[in-house]
């Protein structure tokens, strides 16, 4: 039988522009299929009809050829694909020579040969905080009625880009970055009554995640003071309570004094910082002042019409919690940056560099170091005498020159030389720089004959830290202020200034500490708001101080911690004895030298007695929590001869009582082994050791020695306490020196007690707290007969120290007690010697330890 695909077809004309049409395909590259066929037009099915073909066959041609159709293109599509795959896997192998096809397996190997993993996809995949807010709001159970969700919008990192504009909302939402918004139900009589949305103008107010509930219920912000239906009291948490604080910029409204911070363990595992914010309208002729058509970032709004404010979405804000650090974005989550010293995925673990002292600037002398924030900081200090460098930091540990401030460039009438001990503080938006100087008027010699060193101020507007021409510091009539002329012997003239307003409380709370002559270096204070009020905190003029001091007590600094104020001063001559010192009190008029003066550090000496190191004219920086002390270093040839100053950071360890570890000191103590001679070496945190630091030659008997920061009997090595790791104590009774006992050293105590097997207690170091000003103590004991002897050591002795090393003897009672037959110490405290109303505080004692603090109630 002819097929129905034979010459009938062939001879027949095709009218289409597909007649004869050939279709071919390569596979493998190897061999080629040839496929000829000709197209079925109308008029050849109606003449295959006429010849004698039914309505079935023509059907079934159809079909089949549709048929053979399909299977013609699955064909040539499988081909092809094999076709590319084998031209993908030879390109690749000559673009990759370096990378021979892994080897053939046999079937009986128990491992498949691994693939090759695949490509990272080319844009970072960041994950979006909305279902962490999400989750973050349930737990306040508000009603959903209260919202609107279809004005949600998230602008996290995946949701929003910074760098392409917003055509929907315009430029200023980039200010919305990182925060997720969620729509509020705002009343619709409100909007139509009052035309909110294009009227009012758009504010922002900062609030805590305690308050949300009060104000989202109320549809109005509530006033400070305002009892709720709940019952509870209202408070806005914000510094002025008579009116409602709000701004025109998210980046004010969020500022942690509006806006703080909570913490938030979410769904994902991460602990998160949280703040929220309520973006508002507000009715503009009801704002307080406002006549600035283009305010500032930090603008803060001030309105008293209650129904002026009516918010309109809550703004939420994550940020990791990286406890001592700060966290990045990045497409696998969120990562913490960890501050110097931290360590761990959360920051939350000491590193071994935990207490190392860091060089930030040499040759940067009477550093003054400020917190703008957390991260960022400004650094200054005295250079040539001529100029004033300020250096900018973003970790405390890198810091760049930001500007150089030269005031003989920019005043047109005088020069300036002897610029020393600048202090910069912010005041509002701007900061004002207090700096020591000479002023000539324009070709005249400086330094100049005749004249003192006096205070200038200089301001700058904003961060810019472009300063004005000087001018002398004048507090009004009767009140301190600078002076050209020489003689400032204490009648209101200054030198020295330092002032922290950042430490000593808000603005209309800060206190100006300056150094003043009269038989020496002397310090006073007073508070802004009364400058005639003025203290006298420490000097020769006012106090009885030790020799020392070299009559020079100067460079005062304010710091305040856990309701305790600290000030700092540095004695004695910078080439000489120069060292720091501190007083604690609970208040700024009473930080003076009637209170107990703590050391922090000690000039160091070499075996032969000449100065290798001195430290002082120090300050005290926060961040983060973590308090760090900016200090400058005096480096001494050889000879003891001091060559430079240079600047450097030390972090602060506070005692349980406050109190702070010194900064180069360590007060080493052990129990006795009778007839045994003693020697110290050093483990440094490198795993290199010296020895001997302090040899026997120094200590022979004794049971205690001091440690200095410098190892006298190890070639004088300087050795910071942060960078020690253990302390050897080598004992002999015969100068061969094989026993010893390693202790382990925290790098940062001022205390370290030994404990020798079979040695015996024969001192015991007693420190307690100072309750009030002018407090003397005296010391008690309680043997294990249970009888007291009291006084053991009185208030003669004692006087206001908080510091006594008991050996044994009671002078007031003319007795000798051995530590081991001692159960209890008793430290009493009287004002004004008045013991009948005497405060005591005591503990209980083992007989053997060495170090004891006892805290008075």
């Amino acid at each position: 039988m002819p097929s129905i695909y034979s010459s009938n077809f062939e001879n027949d004309t095709l009218p289409t522009p597909y007649a004869n049409n050939n279709f071919t395909t390569e596979i493998d590259l190897r061999f080629t299929i040839p496929l000829t066929f000709k197209a079925l037009t109308t008029s050849t099915l109606l003449r295959a009809s006429k010849n004698s073909l039914s309505g079935g066959a023509i059907a079934g041609i159809v079909i089949g050829v549709i048929i053979f159709v399909i299977i013609l293109c699955a064909l040539i599509y499988y081909f092809n694909k094999r076709l590319k795959s084998s031209e993908q896997r030879s390109s690749t192998s000559v673009a990759l020579p370096l990378n021979p096809a892994p080897p053939v397996v046999p079937q009986a190997s128990l491992h498949p040969v691994p693939t090759a993993p695949k490509s990272p996809k080319s844009t970072p995949i960041f994950h979006c905080r909305k279902p962490i807010c999400d989750a973050y709001l349930k737990q306040f159970n508000i009603s959903l009625k209260f919202f609107e969700s279809k004005h949600n919008k998230c602008f996290c990192r995946k949701c929003h880009n910074t760098s392409t504009p917003n055509i929907e909302c315009g430029s200023w939402c980039n200010e919305l970055h990182g925060w997720t918004c969620f729509g509020l139900s705002v009343n619709e009589a409100h909007v139509k009554q009052w035309h909110i949305f294009r009227d009012w103008k758009i504010s922002y107010y900062g609030t805590t995640p305690d308050r949300l509930f009060s104000i989202i219920r109320n549809r109005f912000i509530p006033l400070d003071g305002e009892v709720l239906q709940d019952g509870i009291k209202f408070s806005s948490g914000h510094s002025d309570t008579s009116c409602w604080n709000t701004s025109p910029f998210l980046i004010c409204a969020s500022q942690p004094k509006f806006s703080p911070g909570s913490k938030f363990h979410a769904p994902d595992g991460n602990n998160y910082n949280v703040q929220v914010v309520l973006q508002c309208r507000q009715k503009p002729d009801t704002i307080i002042g406002e006549t600035d058509t283009a305010p500032k970032k930090n603008t803060v709004w001030k309105t008293q019409a209650r129904s002026a404010i009516i918010p309109i979405a809550l703004l939420i804000r994550l940020q990791k919690h990286c406890n001592n650090g700060r966290c990045i974005e990045e497409a696998q989550g969120p990562r913490c940056i960890c501050d110097e010293g931290f360590v761990g995925s959360n920051c939350d673990q000491e590193g071994s560099d935990f207490y190392h002292r860091t060089s930030l600037i040499h040759g940067l002398a009477d550093p003054d170091i400020l917190a703008v924030n957390d991260d960022l900081f400004y650094l200054t200090g005295t250079s040539d005498a001529f100029v004033l460098p300020i250096y900018q930091s973003t970790d405390l540990i890198n810091f760049q020159l930001k500007v150089t401030y030269n005031p003989s460039t920019i005043d047109t009438i005088y020069n300036y030389c002897f610029i020393w001990a600048p202090d910069l503080s912010k005041r509002g938006t701007g900061y004002d720089l207090y700096f020591s100087a000479q002023r000539v008027t324009k070709g005249a010699a400086c330094p100049a004959s005749g004249q003192d060193v006096t205070t200038f101020l200089a301001r700058a507007i904003d961060d810019n830290l472009v300063f004005s021409v000087p001018v002398l510091v004048d507090f009004g009539p009767s009140a301190p202020k600078g002076r050209i002329a020489a003689g400032c012997n204490g009648d209101g003239c200054l030198k020295t200034v330092r002032i922290d307003a950042a430490v000593v409380g808000p603005e209309n709370d800060r206190w100006f500490f300056y150094v003043w002559f009269t038989a020496g270096n002397n310090i006073a204070a007073f508070p802004f708001s009364s400058p005639t009020s003025m203290i006298a905190n420490a000097g020769p003029a006012s106090f009885s101080i030790p020799t020392s001091d070299e009559k020079i007590n100067e460079a005062p600094e304010v710091f305040w911690r856990d309701g305790q104020y600290y000030f700092f001063i540095s004695t004695a001559f910078f080439d000489s004895q120069y060292a720091m010192f501190y007083v604690m009190s609970p208040t700024i008029a009473d930080l003076t030298r009637k209170r107990a003066v703590r050391t922090h550090s000690v000039a160091q000496r070499n075996s032969a007695g000449r100065l290798v190191q001195t430290h002082g004219h120090n300050s005290i920086v926060m961040r983060r929590g973590q308090f760090f002390n900016v200090f400058h270093q005096g480096v001494f040839d050889s000879s003891g001869r001091m060559i430079r100053r240079d600047t450097f950071k030390q972090r602060i360890a506070f005692r349980s009582d406050g109190s702070i570890h010194t900064l180069n000191t360590i007060n080493i103590r052990w129990t006795q082994l009778p007839l045994y001679q003693y020697s110290i070496d050093i483990v440094k945190k490198d795993g290199s050791s010296v020895g001997p630091c302090i040899a026997v030659g120094r200590i022979g008997a004794t049971l205690e020695t001091t440690y200095t920061g410098i190892c006298p009997d190890g070639g004088n090595q300087l050795i910071d306490k942060g960078d020690i790791a253990a302390f050897r104590l080598f004992y002999s009774m015969n100068q061969v020196w094989k026993d010893f006992v390693e202790v382990k050293y925290d790098g940062v105590s001022d205390q370290l007690a030994i404990y020798l097997s079979g040695g015996i207690t024969k001192q015991v170091a007693l420190r307690w707290n100072e309750r009030v000003t002018g407090t003397r103590h005296s010391l008690d004991i309680r043997r294990k007969n249970g009888t007291w002897i009291a006084p053991c050591v009185s208030e003669a002795v004692i006087g206001t120290q908080i510091e006594y090393v008991f050996d044994g003897n009671c002078p007031a009672a003319k007795v000798f007690v051995e530590p081991r037959d001692i159960t209890s110490i008793r430290i009493c405290s009287a004002v004004n010697n008045d013991w009948a109303k005497a405060i005591c505080g005591s503990v209980d004692y083992n007989g053997s330890t060495i170090h004891v603090f006892v805290r008075i109630p």
